[in-house]
């Protein structure tokens, strides 16, 4: 259907501009359906899809703050780790050179043969007394470098084991980290590609409006046209009617005249319409 201005609508006669009413009417409903269209399915689908895609950025967003203080406080503990494995490392191996050759059960059993010595008296004087206590003392501070070196290079079997652990969940982390950085990404390219559906719908609106409005003068110009071909109608109609109803009074005025000169009795009406003419 042609929206563009009717220019000659004047020229135009009742049935054509009926015509032309009804293509025009047909046009603005179908206008106004799409205009309804848009107001009650389009515009608030599209709302409602950049809500939802907002709520997804939103966690998003969250889960990557989360993320990311995960990995800060995995990256300090395994920082802190790093420090204590260095420190292990360094004792054991600065005390690997000194530790003694003896096994820990005979240091054992040195100190305690020796403690039984002393606890039983059995040394024959003060000087064998103390190379005795020597013998205990020497033994045991063996005994607890031995221990100590056990006990740091266990301390770093799991220190070593904990770094590790904390290197793979880093990783896990970073794993997700990265992919929550592409949700942002896709979810800001949706809602960016949902704005520009929006403003074009907006325009396509705006476009149908200007259609509506311009369908609605022509209808107003056709509507216009019509009342005045009616109005000429009905003026003609009447027009016709007082002609015919004069010649109709003319005839029957005649004829009473002609009655009267021939001495008939006249009607009521007869004489009413000589009298009326006598009054003129």
């Amino acid at each position: 259907m042609d929206h563009d201005p009717v220019t000659n609508i004047e020229s135009l006669g009742w049935n054509d501009l009926v015509l032309l009413k009804r293509k025009f009417s047909a046009s603005i409903r179908e206008v106004t359906q799409e205009i309804i269209d848009i107001d009650n399915n389009k515009l608030p689908r599209v709302n409602q899809e950049i809500h939802e895609q907002k709520i997804g950025l939103n966690g998003s967003v969250v889960k990557s703050r989360k993320n990311r203080l995960g990995i800060q406080s995995a990256n300090s503990d395994l920082l802190a780790l790093s420090e204590k494995i260095h420190h292990s490392k360094n004792f054991l191996g600065m005390m690997h050179g000194r530790l003694p050759q003896e096994k820990v059960e005979s240091l054992m059993h040195i100190a305690k043969f020796n403690e039984s010595l002393i606890n039983g008296g059995k040394y024959s004087s003060a000087p064998v007394k103390d190379q005795i206590l020597s013998l205990v003392k020497d033994a045991t501070m063996k005994i607890d470098a031995l221990k100590a070196f056990r006990t740091i290079k266990e301390q770093l079997q799991q220190q070593e084991y904990q770094c590790e652990v904390t290197k793979k969940s880093i990783r896990t982390l970073d794993d997700e980290y990265y992919t929550t950085q592409r949700e942002i990404s896709l979810c800001k390219s949706k809602i960016k590609n949902l704005f520009d559906y929006k403003h074009e719908i907006i325009a396509e609106r705006a476009d149908l409006l200007l259609k509506y409005n311009g369908i609605s003068i022509q209808l107003d110009k056709i509507n216009a046209r019509l009342d005045i071909i009616a109005g000429e109608r009905r003026r003609q109609k009447q027009d016709n009617f007082r002609a015919v109803f004069n010649v109709n009074i003319s005839e029957a005025k005649d004829s009473a005249k002609k009655k009267l000169q021939s001495g008939s009795k006249l009607s009521l009406e007869e004489l009413r319409l000589l009298y009326d003419e006598n009054e003129d």
